[in-house]
């Protein structure tokens, strides 16, 4: 851990996400409680969606983990403050998800092997660019699969816990593709061995299982064609990281590398 200086002022792009940030703060409880009136008992979808918020409770938690350590690790002061927003949003997650599955199972299930492995291999990355981008990168898979929970948990009042929950995950993507592509972050990035970007990249596909998410976005939502989740999943996650390598003077090289091995192979 090391203090940093506030050496220059922060970009009007960045201040408007924390300015985003500061206003956009809830009530865990008071919302888990407003969602769980719309609750049915005779809901089909009870018991999936107990799992799913307790799933949550442990995936917004490895968020908090990875937030915190931004916090500590990072050389720069703004880079700090972003870390800082993301672990008051993660904790806020990981609790309104708690107590909507403690009102709906009794408990909060354990933590699924995945999202424990998940966690594990996040924390044990020794570059703090590294664990940056793979921290964002994991955000966006949610956001976008946050999306789809949105359209089709709206009977169990789930849905409006999602939507706001989306709603930071899409700030977070937002601060962490402005922070990585401009100033101290970009040169962080490039910094990083075209090795540890393509690394960090497949191990978040590696956890990212698309074809299950799509199994149950399939599931929630009647009429979505078998292949459009994990196709439009795969274009969203492809964008976010042409940015990326056009952030580095190796981006074309990256860009030809990744067209002949797909990040997909990996899962």
């Amino acid at each position: 851990m090391a203090l940093v200086r506030y050496d220059r002022e922060i970009d009007e792009v960045t201040e408007k996400f924390l300015a985003d940030a500061r206003r956009s703060t809830w009530d865990p409880k008071a919302t888990a409680r407003a969602a769980l009136e719309k609750i049915r008992p005779t809901d089909p979808l009870l018991e999936l969606t107990w799992n799913l918020a307790s799933g949550s409770v442990y995936a917004e938690q490895l968020g908090l983990e990875a937030a915190s350590v931004i916090v500590t690790e990072s050389p720069d002061a703004t880079a700090k403050l972003i870390g800082a927003t993301a672990v008051a949003d993660e904790g806020r997650h990981s609790a309104v998800f708690a107590y909507y599955a403690e009102q709906i199972g009794g408990a909060v299930a354990p933590p699924p092997e995945p999202i424990d492995a998940l966690s594990r291999g996040l924390m044990a990355m020794a570059d703090p660019a590294d664990r940056a981008l793979a921290h964002m990168l994991l955000e966006g898979f949610a956001a976008d699969e946050f999306l789809w929970f949105v359209r089709g948990l709206r009977s169990t009042g789930l849905a409006d816990v999602y939507r706001l929950v989306r709603r930071d995950e899409s700030r977070h993507v937002g601060l962490g593709m402005n922070y990585l592509t401009r100033g101290v972050g970009a040169r962080l990035l490039c910094a990083t061995s075209a090795e540890n970007l393509l690394r960090s990249e497949e191990f978040v596909v590696r956890y990212s299982d698309l074809n299950s998410i799509e199994t149950l976005v399939r599931q929630l939502n009647a009429g979505v064609r078998p292949g459009r989740v994990a196709s439009w999943m795969r274009r969203r996650h492809q964008k976010r990281m042409s940015i990326i390598f056009a952030a580095r003077p190796d981006g074309p090289e990256l860009q030809a590398y990744r067209r002949d091995h797909p990040v997909w192979a990996v899962q």
